[in-house]
C-alpha cells in the first residue's frame, strides 16, 4: 500500500501492515471462491523498541468487560528461564499471560523483552487455535530460548 495512511486501514480493524497482508490473502481466497472470513482474535501488536513490546489477544480489562473470568500471571524473564544470558549478558524482560478460567485457554499475552515480536507468535497461535492450557503446559520448549518463559508462566497460572 502507498500513501500517508496506515496499512490495514480499509476495514478499520487493526491498522497494521501485517493485517493488510492478511486482508489480501482473505480477499484472494474470496475471489477464488474459497470461503474465508477475517478473524481478529489474535492479531499480534509490536512496538519495535529496545526492548521490544509485544501483545496479542485481550487485555484484562477487555476480557472482564466480555464477562470472562480471568486468571493472570506475570513472570520475570531473568529469574524464570533456564539460561537468560543466551541473547544478552544482562537479561531483562517480563511476560504476562491471561487465561479464561472457564474455557481453560489463553485469551491474552504481552511481553517486554528482546525479540518479543518474534516469540509472541507462540501465544498468537495458542489464542487463535484455542489450544487448551493442558496442551500448552505439555509442550517441550527449545533450550535456551525466551519461549521457555511460557512454560513457567503457564505452570504458575491459576486456571
Amino acid at each position: 500500500m502507498t500513501g500517508s495512511g496506515p496499512s490495514g486501514d480499509v476495514t478499520g480493524q487493526a491498522l497494521f501492515t501485517h493485517v493488510a497482508k492478511y486482508h489480501a490473502r482473505v480477499a484472494a481466497d474470496t475471489i477464488l471462491g474459497r470461503e474465508r472470513r477475517a478473524d481478529y482474535r489474535a492479531i499480534p501488536r509490536v512496538i519495535f523498541a529496545d526492548p521490544e513490546i509485544a501483545a496479542v489477544g485481550l487485555t484484562a480489562a477487555q476480557a472482564r468487560n466480555r464477562g470472562i473470568d480471568v486468571a493472570s500471571v506475570e513472570v520475570d524473564l531473568p529469574s524464570t528461564i533456564a539460561r537468560p544470558w543466551t541473547y544478552e549478558t544482562n537479561p531483562r524482560g517480563t511476560l504476562g499471560l491471561l487465561a479464561d478460567r472457564d474455557r481453560r485457554t489463553l485469551v491474552g499475552t504481552w511481553a517486554v523483552a528482546p525479540l518479543a515480536g518474534e516469540w509472541i507468535h507462540q501465544a498468537a497461535l495458542a489464542i487463535r487455535g484455542e489450544v487448551p492450557l493442558a496442551t500448552l503446559r505439555d509442550q517441550v520448549a527449545q533450550f535456551p530460548t525466551y519461549a521457555e518463559a511460557y512454560l513457567s508462566g503457564l505452570e504458575r497460572l491459576d486456571a
